[in-house]
């Protein structure tokens, strides 16, 4: 995936995280966990490899 993709999806995530924490009624750690998950995918996207067609 070219990088302006991954920025761009790194971008998205978090801030669909943070909206989704802001604007979450529930309370306690799942309202944590909804924030914690925006940089864990977008750190996910920059470690983990993308697999190709020729890889199978």
């Amino acid at each position: 995936m070219p990088n302006n993709y991954k920025i761009l999806v790194c971008v998205l995530a978090i801030a669909v995280c943070v909206a989704v924490f802001w604007f979450d009624t529930a309370s306690g750690i799942a309202r944590w966990v909804t924030l914690a998950l925006g940089p864990m995918m977008a750190s996910a996207i920059w470690v983990l490899p993308t697999s190709s067609a020729g890889s199978v």
